[in-house]
């Protein structure tokens, strides 16, 4: 599937075809082996969880023995026949140096009580569970950031790129005007050296944002899992608009609720919880039964009538009561409630953290709301106040200076709307991933 995947990506890059920001996540979703590991996590803890059942269920187990026991040579008295008529007294003598012994049976164990430690520890593989599938949100959630954020980084770059090569056309259009008007003698040469200075500025800003546009394509790749040949991608963009308002108990309901970190802790203080019963269930009684079902014989052949005749079944009980242990369970047990406070100052801890993290987010993107339109108007005027200023200087009532002023504002104020758009759907992004939504919005295929 990988490579059928990777092998339409080549064919598409190779016309440079643009991608939109769902399919680069979902091609990373399909590739980066961070959640392919993760998701063998999950598969682990299942396995556990399994396994955690076993200590529930009752234990059933066949034996079957041949035993041969050799010895010195030696005369039993196998037989007497005794004779009343002739008072004689016949006997038989063997000479024996082996004795034969054939067992078998089934023997079931089943615990009946050990003070709840089966029961915890299904509980302890159950939470296991819960935090693998949290894990694998996380590690997916991370991903996905890394995606939006190399791929809106690449979008950047694209339209500083288109800026800067704009910036440089406009720049050596300035220089030709300039040469004309100094050959007729209307502008002094210090016009033409300062229309040059900026069109070499120009010059160098344009390499500078090629090899930035390169650099963010080759992230973009890598966070995706491709491998880098040097194929094209191009990101395409739609109108940014804030949608995420959350007051402040909305966005700390959702951090309760949703997000994978702060899950992840709650679920560690649940686990400490049930390490610390099931250290306390160690101090109490535990009660095991057995059943054995078994035959003896003293030859192969003759085990079948021992079964069938000559069996025994034993039925026992066992109580055992720990007296003392030493030093050993107190000392687990005080461990275990440290533990405990530990995981729940750092689930205090981390709520607070990205309580303030997603507060500041949100206020970020309400100021960013306000400040996106008006970079946008700034944009027009820019263009506007240059487009002025450039008739003006050709009728000679501007100078150079005035015109060079008005093309760096226009730069300026382009890159300022890109960098704001950027960073507000980065930050847009990020909030998502606080609330524990930003996840939710792509499923990953099932194998």
């Amino acid at each position: 599937m990988l490579k059928i995947i990777n092998y339409f990506l080549l064919l598409n890059y190779v016309f440079a075809q643009s991608y939109s920001l769902d399919d680069c996540v979902n091609i990373a979703l399909e590739n980066k082996k961070t959640i392919l590991s993760a998701t063998l996590g999950v598969k682990f803890a299942k396995k556990g969880l399994t396994g955690s059942y076993n200590n529930l269920l009752p234990y059933i187990s066949f034996n079957a023995n041949n035993s041969r026991t050799n010895f010195p040579e030696r005369t039993s008295i196998s037989g007497i026949d005794v004779r009343l008529n002739d008072f004689s007294l016949d006997t038989t003598y063997n000479k024996v140096d082996h004795y034969n012994n054939v067992s078998t049976g089934l023997i079931l164990n089943q615990t009946l009580y050990n003070g709840g430690r089966n029961l915890n520890q299904v509980r302890q593989s159950q939470l296991n569970l819960e935090k693998a599938y949290l894990n694998e949100r996380l590690i997916k959630t991370q991903v996905i950031q890394k995606v939006i954020q190399s791929y809106y980084s690449l979008l950047q770059a694209q339209k500083l790129f288109d800026v800067a090569d704009k910036n440089l056309e406009m720049s050596t259009q300035q220089v030709e005007l300039v040469e004309k008007q100094f050959k007729l003698g209307v502008v002094k040469k210090t016009d033409l050296l300062k229309a040059q200075v900026a069109q070499g500025q120009a010059k160098v800003d344009l390499l500078n944002k090629k090899t930035s546009l390169a650099n963010f394509r080759r992230v973009l790749f890598n966070d995706m899992g491709l491998q880098d040949f040097g194929q094209e991608i191009l990101a395409s963009e739609k109108k940014w608009t804030f949608k995420i308002i959350l007051s402040s108990t909305e966005l700390l309901k959702s951090l309760k609720e949703s997000n994978p970190s702060l899950l992840i802790s709650a679920k560690q203080t649940e686990l400490t919880n049930s390490n610390y019963k099931l250290i306390k269930g160690l101090r109490r009684p535990s009660i095991n039964s057995s059943i054995n079902y078994s035959a003896n014989s003293t030859e192969l052949k003759l085990i079948s009538n021992a079964i069938r005749d000559d069996w025994s079944l034993g039925i026992n009980f066992s109580l055992s009561i720990p007296i003392y242990t030493g030093n050993n369970l107190s000392m687990q047990k005080q461990q275990a409630k440290i533990s405990i406070n530990q995981a729940e100052y750092g689930y205090i801890t981390l709520l607070n953290d990205l309580r303030v993290q997603g507060e500041l987010i949100r206020e970020s993107l309400e100021n960013y709301s306000e400040i996106i339109p008006i970079n946008e108007s700034v944009v027009l005027s820019a263009e506007e106040d240059l487009k002025l200023v450039r008739e003006r200087y050709s009728l000679g009532s501007a100078t150079i200076l005035e015109v060079l002023d008005a093309q760096i504002s226009l730069f300026r104020s382009n890159s300022t709307l890109i960098n704001s758009i950027h960073n507000a759907r980065v930050q847009e992004a990020n909030l998502k991933a606080i609330i524990g939504s930003l996840d939710l919005e792509y499923k990953i295929k099932e194998n």
